[in-house]
């Protein structure tokens, strides 16, 4: 499950999510994504209930992809961006 939270280039807050998304698990979304660009530029953050598994691709194979031309997903672990 996961959500996407701000649009970078727009600096605007935006409220995109997966088909699984449900409010009353909101609180398990602990773990922060950015999706970004083939060069590397990122263009939209959110959180994830998970940041480990095949799952953890879920931001950018249903939504980075298609809709935003996004290449690549990192996930912050320990206050660094680390991608998958």
């Amino acid at each position: 499950m996961w959500k996407i939270t701000t649009d970078l280039e727009s600096a605007k807050k935006i409220s995109v999510c997966s088909q699984d998304f449900d409010e009353a698990q909101a609180p398990r979304l602990i773990h922060r994504f950015r999706l970004l660009d083939g060069d590397r530029i990122p263009y939209y953050e959110g959180v994830s209930d998970d940041a480990t598994s095949q799952r953890a691709f879920g931001p950018l194979d249903d939504f980075g992809e298609g809709y935003a031309g996004c290449a690549f997903i990192e996930y912050l672990e320990n206050g660094k961006w680390s991608p998958l």
